[in-house]
């Protein structure tokens, strides 16, 4: 299954990272790349919604988070 990183956006929203590359690990992609201290799920990509419509609309639980976001070396 591929795999993607969803996390809260700054509008209420759920930001989604379609990872590329096959030899990069997810868990250091996820870490740089979503903003510090912000929390991040890694799911299946089929568990995304089909309907893209309302994507501002969608949510999630991020109260067991896979991680935070450590942001990018010129952010630390």
């Amino acid at each position: 299954m591929e795999k993607v990183i969803i996390y809260p956006n700054e509008h209420g929203g759920i930001a989604v990272i379609h990872p590329c590359g096959q030899n990069i690990d997810i868990q250091h992609i996820a870490k740089i790349d979503v903003p510090k201290n912000v929390p991040y799920l890694i799911i299946d990509k089929a568990e995304l919604p089909d309907d893209r419509v309302f994507r501002n609309a969608w949510e999630a639980d991020f109260t067991t988070p896979d991680g935070y976001g450590v942001g990018r070396p010129e952010e630390w």
